[in-house]
């Protein structure tokens, strides 16, 4: 399956047990290795209970890409490993 950029962007980010941590809102990609390397989540309702900032989620922690969804490892999200985005970037 390919994804266009605007088909991945909006994509709601899911642990493996369901759980809605957010959206994607942009991701990284690596020129020389010619992968996408992190994926910047906008935190859902629940997750800014722990953080207001973004996620970053690497790309060794996606299960599954579809056209509906990102599926991540259920242990992604933890309290002390939210990561603020950059704003630069």
């Amino acid at each position: 399956m390919f994804l266009s950029h605007d088909q991945l962007l909006g994509l709601k980010v899911i642990t493996k047990n369901g759980q809605v941590i957010g959206k994607l809102k942009d991701f990284e990609f690596d020129t020389d290795n010619f992968k996408i390397t992190r994926y910047i989540i906008s935190s859902s309702d629940l997750v800014k209970k722990i953080t207001s900032q973004d996620l970053i989620i690497n790309h060794n922690q996606i299960i599954e890409i579809t056209a509906k969804t990102i599926i991540v490892d259920d242990n992604t999200l933890t309290e002390g490993e939210a990561i603020k985005y950059p704003a630069s970037i």
